[in-house]
């Protein structure tokens, strides 16, 4: 999926050349999916994958089923989310 980039480091807005940058943004959509709390989006409230939860320490049984399931529906193509060594996995 296209859409406007966002500069890794900064959170910014990616400028090129003076201008908004476009490109595939499957990458940052997928990372603001699992990152984000529930509640932070207003229109979706029921949205996030709530990352940093998982820090605290047993993950939920649930927990990669139901961010495949908000992937899936904001576009993301995947087949299959896990947690591995406190790495999140997304496999297509």
């Amino acid at each position: 999926m296209k859409g406007i980039l966002i500069d890794e480091a900064s959170g910014d807005l990616l400028i090129e050349r003076g201008r908004i940058a476009i490109g595939d943004t499957e990458g940052q959509t997928a990372e603001a999916v699992v990152r984000t709390m529930r509640g932070e989006l207003k229109e979706h409230p029921m949205l996030g994958g709530e990352a940093a939860k998982l820090e605290g320490g047993a993950v939920p049984v649930m927990w990669p089923a139901e961010v495949r399931q908000m992937l899936r529906g904001c576009g993301v193509e995947c087949e299959r989310v896990r947690l591995d060594n406190g790495e999140i996995l997304i496999e297509r």
